[in-house]
């Protein structure tokens, strides 16, 4: 019968953990996080069943948890002890010769899987999986996978927070603009950051192959502080010195651009402007712009200032909305979505 049993731990509220099938796909098991807590979705020959209980596990603390198929029943455990009994009529899959044959997809779905869950569910999950004991092997087949890949290791000590490694960016389609007129748009952007390298773009609008607004760190001629520029095209509107910012401590930086106004504040200092390439920054605002976070798509030389990648620990909320990487229109694989590596003192 079907079992697994790992240690876990997470800040993301919701995922696949595992997901089950037989080998001719009719039956299948997904153990998966909703609102922080564990949710069990199977199908075999009797239907089909979703359930969840338990307290929510997303608190960034290590949890054993386990899935078992018993005779008549799943039971999922957290810490050994039973937080759901679910009635299963029947075996989950069905033995061949004697074997239990399955194939087991960790962190997410198969492409062809999505609609045929019982119940809807954003499968992406930054996590952390230690000792493995799936179907009573160990982690037989699971450690092979996962060593070859420095991007799968886990973090020794992790806080909340997304980890931009420096080799990608996170891309959202976000409306910007005032409900009450067309011509009014509004940018209300305020971050917390704590970069690992002094130089890449950490939020630009992109407009066809032209960059109208670019939010960046650049080392400064100063060896104990960096700058924060915006930039409209490649001209630099505000800017502002931190101390040096690769440090422990997280910064507050806030951005809040209208069509008459830029203002940039980074901890309690603010740089404003009313320049005239705000008029450059409004006509991409009333035409179509794309966000990104952590870098840009590749555009022509000269477009803007910066281009490299942010590397470093970020969050980001957009016109008073938490942005969840999640939930981006693409991310590079190694951004870690809620999981920010803890610098030990």
């Amino acid at each position: 019968r079907f079992s697994a049993e790992f240690d876990f731990r997470t800040y993301d509220a919701e995922g696949v953990i595992l997901y089950a099938e037989s080998l001719d796909n009719t039956a299948w098991i997904l153990l998966a996080l909703r609102d922080g807590k564990i949710e069990i979705q199977f199908k075999n020959e009797f239907g089909t069943k979703v359930t969840s209980g338990g307290k929510a596990i997303n608190d960034g603390l290590w949890h054993i948890i386990s899935v078992e198929e018993l005779e008549h029943s799943i039971s999922v455990k957290i810490a050994k002890e039973a937080v759901m009994s679910i009635n299963s009529p029947g075996t989950l899959f069905k033995q061949s010769q004697g074997f239990l044959e399955t194939k087991v997809y960790i962190a997410g779905l198969p492409r062809k899987v999505g609609n045929t869950l019982v119940k809807q569910i954003n499968p992406r999950l930054d996590g952390c999986i230690r000792a493995w004991n799936l179907m009573n092997q160990g982690h037989s087949g699971v450690k092979e996978v996962i060593q070859e890949k420095q991007s799968k290791h886990c973090l020794v000590a992790v806080g909340r927070g997304s980890f931009y490694p420096g080799t990608g960016m996170a891309q959202f389609q976000i409306n910007y603009n005032n409900l009450d007129s067309a011509e009014d748009w509004l940018i209300n952007v305020t971050m917390t950051i704590r970069p690992s390298t002094d130089t890449g773009v950490m939020f630009a609008l992109v407009s066809n192959e032209t960059v109208p607004l670019a939010l960046s760190i650049v080392d400064s001629n100063s060896s104990d502080s960096q700058r924060i520029i915006v930039t409209i095209g490649n001209i630099t509107v505000a800017h502002l010195e931190s101390k040096k910012l690769c440090t422990p401590r997280k910064v507050l930086v806030g951005l809040i651009v209208t069509k008459q106004q830029l203002e940039l504040s980074v901890d309690s200092h603010t740089d404003r402007s009313n320049s005239e390439q705000l008029s450059i920054l409004h006509q991409a605002m009333v035409a179509n712009v794309v966000t990104y976070l952590g870098g840009l798509p590749d555009v022509p030389l000269g477009a803007t200032l910066v281009t490299a990648f942010y590397n470093g620990c970020m969050e980001v909320k957009v016109n008073n909305r938490e942005l969840d990487l999640d939930e981006a229109i693409s991310k590079h694989n190694d951004i870690r979505s809620h999981s920010c590596p803890l610098i030990m003192q």
